[in-house]
């Protein structure tokens, strides 16, 4: 049995409870949160125990991981404490604001021989590992143009992530999750560019456009903004333009993800004129993300999927996105 302590009792932390709870060899044990009457009223809906603080939650629980759900600019210094007392780390995306505290993250997990993943759950979403395994393998031939999008309201449950400095403004918030998509497709891209709309009450950049240019002449697209108004719902979109056919997904939840059962069909569309519409599994993708970490911690095997080196090679993706915002220019990495 594998015991977790959470750090951080927002939106995602309540997400990731909710799948340990479910998760036969995992033990939720304990809640650390700033805010006192917000931390105990998650431990009480978890019949877990609250604390002030990581340091009594490290010294007084005895803990096999941590999972980490907290503001990016915290995430440094609460890695090295985790990797420091020894307990394995999930640090929720984005790994860090910058890729020297990165790189300083994976020295320390290194040294200190801990296991450690960063949040990117959609290496772990049935619908984009089955597109990830049509690509491998040219199921439709070579891919030419991929298309990503990641649209939503407002995030009121994030009042933080309006704060550029502490968050990343929404490119390095929401849109993260498609460029470390694209990157677990064709890896690190040539170059990207991007074009955006600035309002300084929504965080600065508020919706972004990124083209990225890859290897092998593969090109793609990003669109992601948190500007929307009302009832829009929070909507993602894959489509994959291959040279003998074309992927589609388009997915609508409610505001932001929490109506994310509803069911959107993966549709691939041959060169014969035929449509597959294939079995997905019906699971949730935070579960799969999580069971992944814990059987890792069980098993004592090695972490292979979202890594803390992937954080940091989509985290220099996202920078050169960033940049290339406030430069308006074409960034070369």
């Amino acid at each position: 049995m594998v015991k977790i302590g959470i750090i951080g009792a927002g939106f995602i932390g309540d997400v990731h409870a909710q799948a340990y709870n479910r998760i036969e060899n995992a033990q939720l044990v304990g809640i650390v949160n700033r805010t006192r009457e917000k931390g105990e009223k998650f431990a009480e809906k978890y019949g877990i125990k609250f604390y002030p603080t990581m340091d009594e939650l490290l010294e007084s629980e005895d803990i096999d991981a941590v999972d980490i759900c907290t503001p990016t600019h915290l995430h440094l210094e609460m890695v090295k404490k985790a990797a420091n007392a020894g307990k394995n780390i999930l640090c929720e995306k984005p790994l860090a604001l910058s890729v020297e505290d990165a790189e300083e993250m994976i020295s320390i997990v290194k040294e200190k021989k801990v296991k450690a993943m960063v949040g990117h759950v959609l290496r772990f979403w049935p619908e984009y590992v089955r597109v990830k395994e049509i690509i491998d393998k040219r199921e439709l031939g070579k891919p030419l143009f991929a298309t990503c999008a990641r649209l939503a309201v407002s995030p009121d449950w994030r009042n933080w992530g309006f704060k550029e400095e502490l968050s990343g403004g929404v490119t390095m918030d929401l849109q993260i999750h498609d460029i470390d998509y694209l990157i677990w497709l064709f890896g690190i891209p040539k170059s990207v560019r991007s074009q955006g709309y600035y309002n300084k009450e929504l965080g600065g950049w508020a919706h972004v456009g990124i083209l990225f240019n890859f290897d092998d002449n593969v090109s793609g697209m990003s669109e992601s903004g948190w500007a929307f108004k009302g009832s829009f719902p929070f909507t993602m979109l894959l489509r994959i333009l291959c040279e003998k056919g074309t992927i589609d997904w388009t997915f609508k939840a409610g505001k932001n993800i929490e109506e994310r059962g509803k069911e959107f069909s993966l549709t691939i569309y041959k060169p014969d004129g035929s449509v597959e519409i294939p079995e997905m599994e019906k699971e949730d993708p935070f579960y799969l993300e999580l069971k992944y970490f814990i059987d890792c911690i069980e098993n004592n095997t090695d972490i292979e999927r979202a890594t803390l080196e992937d954080g940091k090679n989509t985290l220099l993706v996202t920078l050169s996105a960033i940049k290339s915002l406030k430069e308006n220019s074409i960034v070369y990495l």
